[in-house]
């Protein structure tokens, strides 16, 4: 799976220390419920592009970002106390690595 590939080396890019591992488990447990929601959004997607009417495809693709934005608020936290552990050269790695949204690109 794409996502545990990308987890495993921000890990390795990143030197996760073993004293920043409890942070690090929940931003990655948090990496991989995005991915599950991006690709749950897919679906939803297609599924709104054959709504038979404009106020049935505006509902869904509410529903959609409505969906998104909680999950990117759902990593807020786990990214924001990630990055307060690193240190500052990790800081610079991470500045460079973790792109996106979600920081899953």
């Amino acid at each position: 799976m794409f996502v545990q590939g990308r987890i495993a080396f921000l890990k390795t890019e990143l030197g996760i220390t073993d004293a920043q591992a409890p942070v690090w488990d929940a931003y990655a447990e948090a990496m991989k419920g995005n991915f599950v929601n991006m690709q749950g959004l897919r679906q939803a997607m297609r599924a709104a592009f054959d709504a038979e009417t404009p106020v049935a495809r505006l509902d869904a693709h509410i529903g959609v970002l409505e969906s998104r934005a909680a999950t990117l608020k759902a990593m807020q936290k786990p990214l924001a106390d990630l990055y307060a552990a690193l240190s500052e050269a990790q800081k610079q790695k991470a500045n460079d690595l973790m792109t996106g949204m979600g920081c899953m690109m």
